[in-house]
């Protein structure tokens, strides 16, 4: 049932009635690497499209690369609304991709998350408990890991390294992992509650990228 004759007094008011529609899309493309499942880009828009007809609000979004950040920019109701997203990694040269492949890469992982972020989307990714071994709990698991092993200092050096050698800030060089692995990693405490294989994984990217 749609409300094509809902009028509403402005953007913001039609923006919220928009979100609070929103039906949270399924994670629909999966991540070999860290057994895991996310929302695609596509999957994100349906949601933001099929939300904005059952309401009828009478808004215009699109998104905005500026100076390597990705921008959401929503028109309607005489008003105009513009959100900064997410960062838009640069290409690193070491993905087994042309330029143009991996800046298409970069642009929309930086879409997904941006019009996630403004319209209240659970775009990311659900491991569905496959970091915990089979037959053990999260909890118990937990207790056992070593928050200062020997993986956590390797990213650490590999990480200043990788910095340096492409000019990246802390918070672009955790963007450029984000989008390689599908997955939402922007600090130390976000790596270190990965299990070990995902963290080698990573490290052997990052290694690469410095070569």
């Amino acid at each position: 049932m749609t409300e094509e004759n809902t009028t509403y007094s402005g953007l913001f008011e039609a923006l919220s009635a928009l979100q609070d529609a929103i039906e949270q899309p399924k994670k629909d493309a999966s991540n070999p690497m860290f057994k895991s499942s996310y929302v695609t880009l596509d999957a994100v828009i349906a949601s933001i499209n099929a939300a904005k007809r059952k309401v009828g609000a009478k808004i215009f979004w699109h998104n905005e690369p500026r100076e390597r950040v990705m921008w959401t920019v929503i028109d309607g109701y005489g008003e105009r609304l513009e959100i900064q997203g997410a960062p838009i990694a640069g290409d690193l040269g070491n993905r087994g991709t042309n330029s143009a492949q991996a800046e298409g890469s970069a642009e929309t992982y930086a879409r997904r998350y941006s019009l996630s972020m403004v319209f209240g989307i659970a775009s990311d990714v659900d491991d569905d408990g496959n970091a915990a071994p089979k037959g053990q709990p999260k909890a118990q698991q937990k207790t056992q890991s070593q928050p200062k092993n020997q993986l956590n200092s390797m990213f650490g050096g590999v990480s200043k390294a990788f910095r340096d050698k492409n000019g990246f800030t802390e918070e672009a060089m955790y963007q450029a992992i984000s989008q390689q692995f599908n997955t939402n990693i922007n600090s130390f405490y976000t790596f270190n509650n990965l299990n070990d294989q995902q963290k080698e994984a990573i490290i052997n990217w990052l290694r690469a990228g410095i070569k």
